[in-house]
């Protein structure tokens, strides 16, 4: 019997070949891993962890979907990577929007709630207070707090008479002098420029609005803080301040509320909070408040999640009337405890939000109340901003600002009007 060869070219069965298949899932899992490893290690040490999570976590979703044979599991994971892609992308903008935003550090017991102005600095203490940018420090002060929880603006005054004469300031960080020491902020520099014929009191604090100020003068903190007898009143005005009257900023969510009666007044009405959540931003605030202060410290990291949480609906023609008579309530009242007492507001006519500025002109003009607009105090602002802030990266006034605007205050209100 005779036996051909066969040609083992001509078999049946293919030659064994290297699974191409094992080597893919293998390789997207090498690549997982690597750019999981480097995504994690530079989020523990970038100031933009959110962004190296994002693309680690989008590369393991791309990874496990190249890898997976399934067809509903491949989908699975090339949705879950469109997502992670959406937020990274979204990291992105708004962090390239304030790329080097900035870290504040604030000393234990700096913010402390009071059921009357929502939230108050610590009384009789030195707070301090750091801002940093990556590497580089904006600032890095202490504030001097007296026994009234106010922030001092002249040297200690051994004459504590009511009957003294003084100048009070509202106002927000502007007037409490954010970034500043002590020495350099407005109402301190008005006294200098005064050279002590009248004591200073400053009721400004970081983030209030013209709400705090009503409800301070309705609690009569005038008296029981300022231990003076007021001839000046200097409300010093920014533009949010008429979303923050209305309750639309994230910090303020126990401030006091209020609203327009009939006769267009200023009504209290309890505080922001006891109003239910209107919509998901709202709802995502109120659970916000309810996290640990480490878990609410590791979210605020992200750009994407900060700016959700500062987001509100624009300010309408309401908002900005009630503004206008919550400063003209104020207004009135002083002037019923203090007939004398002249009420004077200065207005940050900033050019970011033309529009906003304008509607605060127009319902203060109806209001019969002194307005100076910061525009005619300090020379080619708002074009020049830059020249009367602390910097780029922290849009505080500076020194610069405190002391023009301060020698405003002196010569063109107290001096003329006395």
């Amino acid at each position: 019997m005779r036996i051909e060869a066969v040609d083992v070219n001509l078999a049946p069965y293919p030659r064994a070949r290297p699974n191409l298949l094992f080597r893919r899932e293998a390789g997207a899992l090498a690549l997982a891993v690597v750019v999981a490893t480097a995504a994690a290690f530079a989020a523990s040490t970038s100031e933009a962890p959110y962004l190296w999570a994002g693309i680690g976590v989008t590369t393991l979703c791309g990874c496990a979907a190249s890898a997976c044979r399934g067809l509903w599991i491949r989908a699975l994971w090339v949705n879950l990577a469109v997502i992670t892609l959406t937020c990274l992308a979204g990291e992105v903008y708004y962090w390239s929007n304030e790329p080097l935003h900035g870290r504040m550090e604030y000393s234990e017991g700096f913010f402390l709630a009071d059921d009357v102005l929502g939230y108050k600095p610590n009384s009789g203490q030195t707070l301090s207070h750091r801002t940093s940018t990556q590497n580089q420090v904006l600032y890095d002060v202490t504030y001097t707090l007296n026994q009234d929880g106010l922030r001092v603006s002249s040297p200690p005054d051994p004459v504590t008479e009511s009957n003294r004469p003084c100048i009070m300031f509202f106002g927000d960080s502007f007037t409490f002098g954010e970034g500043m020491p002590d020495e350099q902020t407005m109402p301190y520099q008005v006294w200098k420029n005064l050279a002590g014929q009248y004591h200073t009191v400053n009721f400004g604090f970081l983030g209030y609005g013209p709400h705090q100020m009503l409800a301070a003068i309705q609690h009569g903190h005038l008296q029981s803080r300022g231990h003076c007898h007021p001839h000046h009143i200097i409300y010093q005005a920014i533009p949010t301040h008429v979303s923050r009257a209305a309750g639309l900023e994230v910090w303020d969510h126990h401030g006091p509320r209020y609203v327009l009666n009939a006769e267009g007044h200023a009504q209290p009405f309890g505080h922001f909070d006891d109003t239910p959540p209107a919509n998901a931003l709202e709802r995502l605030r109120a659970v916000h408040r309810q996290f640990s202060p480490w878990l609410k410290t590791t979210l605020e990291e992200s750009a994407l999640y900060r700016m959700l949480l500062r987001t509100h609906r624009p300010v309408d023609e309401h908002d900005a009337v009630l503004f206008g008579a919550i400063v003209r309530n104020s207004k009135e009242l002083i002037q019923r405890t203090y007939p004398e007492a002249q009420f004077h507001v200065i207005l940050w006519d900033y050019d970011d939000d033309p529009e906003v500025v304008e509607q605060i002109r127009r319902v203060l003009a109806h209001q019969d109340l002194q307005v100076a607009v910061v525009s005619t105090i300090l020379p080619g602002f708002p074009a020049d901003r830059a020249r009367y802030e602390i910097s780029p990266h922290d849009r505080h006034p500076n020194g610069l600002a405190y002391e023009l605007i301060a020698q405003f205050v002196a010569r063109s209100v107290v001096q003329t009007n006395r």
